[in-house]
């Protein structure tokens, strides 16, 4: 039993990933407690409004057969679940069938950040004991990890992450392409929604720098990625590229509700109040994430975009696609050829 554990917390510990530590994590648990049902939730206050997401969901449906369930937001988070995020207390209730549920809180620098929620048979002090510091494990490397991808100053994902965070997405979304083709009967009448990555630049920055120095510099992008985070929804990837440059990667959604986001986004930041500055103002460049493409050429695209919209007059957004369509070539003419950029 000793060495079994000791393996599990090498193999927990092993990972360099958020998605991999928590998979993990549920697996661990379900050996060595046997939980009917293991679920982490994840939680992300936006002004007002607290937004509860289940990142990972483990069940058991019988001897031999386990489904996974990876992202959902959940509408209605039970009082149970909100309790426990709020108090950051542990809650366990156990119904007349002897089944228990319990969620456990997970912090982050003190603030509790989620939780996981556990439903089994009535457990035992010892596995009480055990369940209890395998989440203290889980907790204490999700720190480490956080620390590790995250930009020091903005709390943003980093540079360093993006390569993998994008090749998963791509990845998952080629799984899904195929599960949608396979179930659109109606090709003619399906509204494509696909993934978008936009790359974000703050307009004459270096002003800023030069006129009020790099703490007020510092003090404006931390107040940008605050407001980036409240805008956009916790399922969207936001990353620091460094310097004034961002990413963005969002969910699949449609050009038309994309494009209706980023022109609101771009408005608040237009409206926000920064210190010293006047009026702070951003271009963003667009690029559609195909199932099928490589992350470099994503980015490229975006980039290419983010310089049409500079050089166009900054304060808004350019999509790549739509400059691929202004320069496509007129039928019949074989010209001798022009590069787009």
């Amino acid at each position: 039993m000793q060495e079994e554990l000791l393996h599990s917390v090498v193999k927990l510990t092993k990972t360099r990933d958020v998605d991999s530590l928590e998979s993990s994590l549920l697996s661990t648990i379900h050996e060595f407690i046997g939980c009917q049902k293991i679920s982490i939730y994840k939680s992300t206050l936006g002004g007002d409004e607290l937004t509860v997401e289940c990142s990972l969901s483990f069940e058991v449906l019988d001897d031999k057969q386990y489904h996974w369930q990876e992202s959902e937001r959940i509408l209605s988070p039970s009082s149970e679940l909100l309790s426990c995020l709020h108090s950051a207390c542990i809650i366990a209730i156990q119904g007349q069938d002897g089944v228990e549920r319990r969620w456990i809180p997970i912090t982050l620098s003190d603030k509790p950040i989620g939780a996981i929620a556990i439903v089994s048979p009535s457990l035992s002090s010892a596995d009480q004991v055990l369940l209890n510091a395998f989440c203290c494990i889980y907790e204490n490397y999700l720190t480490i990890l956080h620390e590790n991808e995250r930009d020091k100053l903005t709390g943003l994902l980093n540079r360093q992450t993006f390569d993998k965070k994008l090749k998963q997405l791509v990845e998952k979304q080629v799984v899904n392409h195929h599960k949608t083709l396979k179930a659109s009967e109606d090709r003619k009448q399906y509204k494509e929604t696909v993934s978008w990555l936009a790359m974000m630049d703050i307009d004459h920055f270096k002003q800023v720098n030069d006129s009020y120095g790099h703490v007020c510099g510092d003090e404006v992008l931390l107040i940008l990625a605050q407001t980036m985070e409240k805008f956009f929804s916790s399922t969207d990837l936001l990353f620091r590229f460094g310097g004034e440059e961002f990413v963005l990667v969002f969910e699949p959604v449609t050009f038309e509700e994309v494009e209706s986001l980023l022109n609101d986004f771009v408005a608040l930041v237009r409206r926000t109040k920064f210190p010293f500055v006047d009026k702070l103002t951003v271009s963003i460049g667009v690029a559609k994430v195909g199932p099928y493409d490589f992350p470099i050429h994503i980015l490229e695209n975006a980039d290419r975009a983010l310089y049409a919209a500079k050089e166009n007059g900054r304060d808004q957004i350019c999509f790549f696609e739509s400059l691929v369509s202004c320069y496509e070539r007129p039928a019949g003419d074989e010209g001798d050829g022009v590069d787009l950029f």
